[in-house]
C-alpha cells in the first residue's frame, strides 16, 4: 500500500465516505436488509421510499434522534453528489425512476459481511488453509500439460478412492469432517456468495462505461461513425478477453448448464439433514435462493449488454436517415445502367452493400415459464353503483396534455434566447398535469430535434396532489432554430 492512495482513498472514495458517515451502521443495515437480505436486485423509487419509511419509522420507535429527514431526502443524498451509494435511474420496465447498488457499496458490505461475520461468529481457518492447498495443488496439476504428473496425480487419487471404498464396504467407521470443520466451510461457502454476487456490478459497470464512452463520442462528435463504432467493438472484445469477461463468460455458460443446476439443488437440499448447520437458517436461506439470485444478477448483465448493442444500432441506424436520398440516387442509376447494358456483355459484376446488422449471443434472455392465467367461473353480478361512480369520478378527473401550448410555451423562450432548460422552462410555465405534463415536454424535445442528454441528469420538484414531489430527469435543451441549423450543419461536416 502506498501512502498517497490511501490518502486519496479515504478522501475521495464513496466506500471510505460511507464507512465514515456519522450514521454509517443504520445506513448500511438498511441496504444489506433491502437488497441483500431480501434478494432485490433493482427497486423502483416508490417502493424503496415506503421500505425506508418502514425503517425510519422502526428506528424511531426507540431512537428518535437517528435519521431524522424524510426517507425522500436520505435517497437523493445517497445517490447523487460524492457519496454515489446507489445509482438512480430510468428504463422501460417502471414509471418511476429506479435504484439498485453500486459497486462501492457492494464492496462495503462485503468487507463488513467478512469482519462482523454475523451468521457463525468465528474465521474458518483450518478451512480456508484446506482449501489453498487443494486450489494451488489445481493450478499445479490441471495447469500444467505434463502426462507424468497428470497420471500421477489420478493414480494416486484412484488408489485414495479405492481405499476408501475398501474401507466403508469392511464395516469400518465412516470418516466425516467435525462439527466445526462444517460450520467453517459453511461459512466461507456464504461468504464467497455473497462476494460474487458483488462482483456483477464490476462486470456491469464495464459494460456500462463503454456505452457512455460511445454516447460521448457520438454527442461530441468528434470521430467518424465508423471510428466509434469500431472503438465500441474492439473495447468489447477486450472486455470478453480479459480475465473478469472470460470467466464471467465461463460462469454463464455454467449457470444455464441443467445438469449443473440439478446438482447443486440436490447438494442444497442435503444441507438440511446435517445437524451441525440446523441453526444456520440465515445461511441455508441465502444459499438455497442462490439459483435465482445469479440469474437475477447475469440478466442485469444481459439487459446491460442489450443496450449497449441498442447504442450500436442507433449508432448505424441514424446513418439511414441521412443517406436516404443518395441511396434512391444510386439505386436509379444502377436502374439506368442496366437499361443501357441489356444487351450487352457486362465487364464486371456488380455489388451493392446494404447496412449491416448486428447480432449478440449474450442477448439471449434467459427461459422464463410462461404465463398461466386461472380459469374463472363467470356468473351474474350486480354492478355497484358507488363503484360505478367512483370510475365515472376519476374519468372526469383527467386532463389531456395541452400540446399547442406546450409548444407555445417552448418557442416565446427560445424566440428571444439561443436556448432554454427544461427546468429553467417549468419555473417559468408550472405543469398542470405533473409528471405526465414533464414527459410531454421531454418528448417534444426529441420530435423537435432538440439536446436531450441522457448521460446528463437535472433534478426538479413540482407541486402534486400528494405533495411536493422530486424527479430526476435526462438534461433537456430546447435550442432555437437557429441553433439546430448549425448543429445539425456540423454534425455533417465533421462526417
Amino acid at each position: 500500500m502506498e501512502l498517497d492512495r490511501l490518502i486519496t482513498f479515504f478522501s475521495t472514495n464513496p466506500s471510505a465516505r460511507l464507512l465514515r458517515a456519522n450514521q454509517a451502521a443504520y445506513i448500511v443495515y438498511f441496504l444489506n436488509q433491502h437488497f441483500k437480505t431480501n434478494g432485490n436486485l433493482a427497486t423502483p423509487n416508490t417502493e424503496l421510499v415506503q421500505s425506508l419509511k418502514g425503517f425510519l419509522e422502526h428506528i424511531h420507535a426507540t431512537e428518535p434522534e437517528v435519521l431524522r429527514d424524510n426517507a425522500e431526502t436520505y435517497l437523493n443524498q445517497w445517490s447523487t453528489g460524492e457519496t454515489r451509494w446507489l445509482r438512480r435511474y430510468y428504463d422501460s420496465q417502471h414509471a418511476d425512476s429506479v435504484f439498485q447498488l453500486t459497486p462501492h457499496s457492494e464492496d462495503v458490505l462485503k468487507f463488513l459481511t467478512d469482519v462482523t461475520d454475523h451468521s457463525l461468529g468465528f474465521v474458518g481457518t483450518e478451512s480456508r488453509f484446506t482449501r489453498i492447498l487443494e486450489t494451488l495443488s489445481d493450478i499445479v496439476i490441471r495447469g500444467s500439460a505434463d502426462r507424468e504428473r497428470r497420471l500421477s496425480y489420478l493414480q494416486a487419487e484412484r488408489d485414495r478412492i479405492e481405499e476408501e471404498i475398501q474401507s466403508i464396504e469392511s464395516g469400518e467407521i465412516v470418516s466425516t469432517h467435525s462439527s466445526t470443520a462444517i460450520r467453517e466451510r459453511f461459512s466461507d461457502v456464504i461468504s464467497d456468495l455473497i462476494s460474487l454476487q458483488g462482483d456483477f456490478r464490476a462486470v456491469e459497470e464495464s459494460f456500462k462505461s463503454i456505452t457512455r464512452d460511445v454516447q460521448k463520442q457520438q454527442s461530441e462528435a468528434v470521430d467518424t461513425r465508423g471510428q466509434i463504432l469500431g472503438s465500441a467493438l474492439a473495447a468489447e472484445d477486450r472486455l470478453k478477453d480479459e480475465d473478469q469477461g472470460a470467466s464471467f463468460q465461463a460462469f454463464f455458460k455454467m449457470l444455464l448448464s441443467q445438469s449443473k443446476q440439478d446438482e447443486l439443488e440436490k447438494m442444497i437440499r442435503q444441507l438440511d439433514e446435517l445437524d451441525e448447520l440446523a441453526s444456520q437458517t440465515e445461511g441455508k436461506s441465502r444459499v438455497k435462493g442462490m439459483i435465482g439470485n445469479l440469474s437475477k444478477e447475469a440478466a442485469r448483465v444481459q439487459q446491460t449488454t442489450r443496450r449497449l448493442n441498442a447504442t450500436l444500432r442507433r449508432l448505424l441506424d441514424s446513418r439511414i436517415s441521412t443517406t436516404r436520398l443518395r441511396l434512391a440516387t444510386v439505386l436509379r442509376e444502377i436502374h439506368s445502367a442496366a437499361v443501357r447494358q441489356a444487351e450487352l456483355q457486362p465487364e464486371a459484376e456488380i455489388e451493392v452493400f446494404t447496412e449491416i446488422d448486428l447480432f449478440n449471443g449474450m442477448e439471449r434472455p434467459f427461459w422464463q415459464t410462461p404465463i398461466q392465467f386461472e380459469a374463472m367461473e363467470l356468473k351474474q353480478e350486480e354492478p355497484n353503483a358507488a363503484e360505478r361512480l367512483n370510475v365515472f369520478q376519476r374519468l372526469a378527473e383527467m386532463q389531456r396534455l395541452d400540446w399547442d401550448a406546450m409548444r407555445s410555451n417552448i418557442k416565446s423562450q427560445i424566440d428571444f434566447n439561443e436556448s432554454v432548460t427544461l427546468p429553467d422552462l417549468l419555473n417559468i410555465f408550472p405543469p398542470d398535469n405533473g409528471p405526465l405534463e414533464i414527459l410531454g415536454y421531454i418528448q417534444l424535445a426529441y420530435d423537435g430535434g432538440h439536446e436531450v442528454d441522457e448521460n446528463e441528469f437535472d433534478l426538479i420538484s413540482i407541486d402534486t396532489p400528494t405533495g411536493i414531489q422530486d424527479f430526476e430527469i435526462p438534461r433537456v435543451v430546447y435550442l432555437s432554430e437557429t441553433e439546430r441549423l448549425e448543429r445539425v450543419s456540423g454534425r455533417a461536416t465533421d462526417e
